[in-house]
């Protein structure tokens, strides 16, 4: 399982690496523009990511237009959409009603807000199938 966080802020970015890495590689990129260089290299290696958690609010690409492109380069790449990566969005609790309305263009597949913690993350993961219960 790859999982590729995309996330400009430190404590963010290290906390999502931390918890996640017990269910997969887990590799990092601070911007949009950088998460999709990484995410199209693996492709290019045939080893693409499942799993992508991107902040809304990065600088160089945001995470709404890196999401859009993400799939743009899916497409490109004749990934089936059953094989696409499901792409989750994080946001601060203010920004929610900009997640919804930016779905339909960015074609991100859910969303996380902020702050993050262990309780918020592990909900999600249950909910979008990472994690099984116990």
């Amino acid at each position: 399982m790859k999982i590729l966080v995309a996330e400009d802020d430190f404590a963010s970015r290290n906390f999502l690496q931390f918890f996640l890495r017990k269910y997969g590689e887990v590799d990092v990129a601070v911007n949009g523009s950088e998460a999709l260089e990484v995410f199209k290299e693996a492709l290019n290696e045939k080893a693409p990511y499942q799993y992508v958690f991107m902040d809304i609010m990065m600088p160089e690409k945001n995470g709404l237009d890196a999401a859009r492109e993400i799939r743009e380069i899916e497409r490109e790449f004749n990934v089936a959409p059953a094989k696409e990566a499901v792409i989750i969005m994080a946001t601060a609790l203010s920004d929610v009603k900009t997640v919804f309305e930016a779905f339909n263009k960015s074609e991100a597949t859910d969303y996380i807000t902020k702050p993050l913690d262990v309780e918020t993350l592990t909900a999600k993961l249950k909910e979008i199938g990472l994690i099984k219960d116990e």
